[in-house]
């Protein structure tokens, strides 16, 4: 069985948030709980023991050559039945934040290309992240004298499901969704996302002994870019956090995949000029000079301006410059 994961019409909520990318990157890293969250009863079918196959390119060929101009992400996954057959899922996901009246043909177009392709079962499911009750796709139909066909799929609406319900599953896409939901309520109130965001990130991810390391980083990259906040509240995100971080979530500290998420960014922002601002009490106190110079150095080095390290190491612009002149004198040519 695969999955043929379509998004399409890239919407940017927030500066340098892309949507569509983040449902993405959580749909492939964490594959098997999306299909037990969304799909539970597929869930049930499938022999995730025996591994996953993406097909990419097959999807680029069926897809994508058809649909010039519109943003889709293309992924296909072949993974095995239970009762040992091979069989295709395709899984489109829309990412929409209106009602579309031609939603449901769209959906119907997607299915007969694959099935033509590959001539083989799939699974369809519309997961609808708008939060207006209109947004309510019906089956696509065709009739034309006595040809008739109607086309039904499954669907995920985010307007229909129960917040208290959502914080109490086990299962990480709740959080997900929860986060999504959360993203259209606070869409004019940067300081309203502000408190959900740090609650989503503390008590659900960081302080929460029961979630698996994987799904912590993976929810913890997906909220962070998910729930924009402008630099000043990320930077007092970031405070609010610092001590969780630490001491529950170390191992994030470590973690490649989500040390540019914006308020790991910020806290070893915070962290190193900490250290610097530490290192300068030091040198004061002790009045040495030469204690001042290489501070001065280091933190040149750093990208630190002229300006800021003369007055950061009080140190005068003249003497700042001679050692801003040695550092580039003294640096290895290339």
């Amino acid at each position: 069985m695969g999955e043929v994961l379509v998004l399409e019409k890239r919407v940017i909520y927030s500066p340098g948030t892309d949507y569509d990318a983040l449902w993405k990157k959580i749909i492939s890293e964490l594959f098997e709980e999306f299909i037990l969250f969304f799909a539970p009863d597929l869930y049930e079918a499938i022999d995730f023991g025996k591994g996953i196959v993406f097909l990419e390119q097959e999807l680029h060929k069926v897809i994508i050559e058809h649909n010039k101009g519109k943003k889709i992400a293309d992924k296909i996954v072949k993974v095995s039945l239970k009762n040992g057959e091979e069989k295709y899922v395709f899984i489109h996901i829309e990412i929409q934040g209106k009602k579309d009246p031609d939603f449901s043909r769209r959906m119907f177009t997607y299915f007969y290309r694959l099935f033509d392709r590959f001539q083989e079962n799939i699974y369809s499911i519309a997961i609808l992240t708008d939060l207006s009750k209109s947004n309510n796709p019906q089956p696509f139909q065709y009739s034309f004298y006595g040809t008739e066909l109607t086309y039904r799929f499954n669907t995920y609406k985010f307007n229909e499901e129960d917040i208290p319900s959502l914080k109490k599953s086990t299962n990480p896409f709740a959080i997900a969704v929860l986060a999504g939901i959360y993203l259209h309520q606070t869409e004019k109130n940067y300081h309203k996302r502000y408190e959900v965001k740090k609650k989503l990130l503390k008590d659900f991810i960081l302080t929460n002994p029961n979630l698996k390391s994987i799904y912590a980083e993976a929810l913890f990259y997906f909220i962070d870019y998910l729930l924009y906040l402008p630099h000043e509240l990320t930077k007092q995100l970031t405070k609010d956090l610092s001590i969780n971080i630490e001491k529950e979530a170390k191992h994030m500290l470590y973690s490649e995949k989500i040390k540019e998420a914006p308020t790991l960014a910020e806290y070893f922002k915070t962290v190193r000029e900490e250290g610097f601002e530490k290192g300068i009490e030091k040198g004061i106190e002790k009045g040495k000079m030469e204690e001042k110079r290489n501070l001065a150095a280091e933190l040149l080095r750093e990208g630190f301006s002229v300006e800021k390290v003369a007055k950061m190491v009080k140190l005068s612009l003249d003497e700042v410059k001679e050692i801003e002149a040695s550092i580039h004198f003294n640096r290895p040519e290339s």
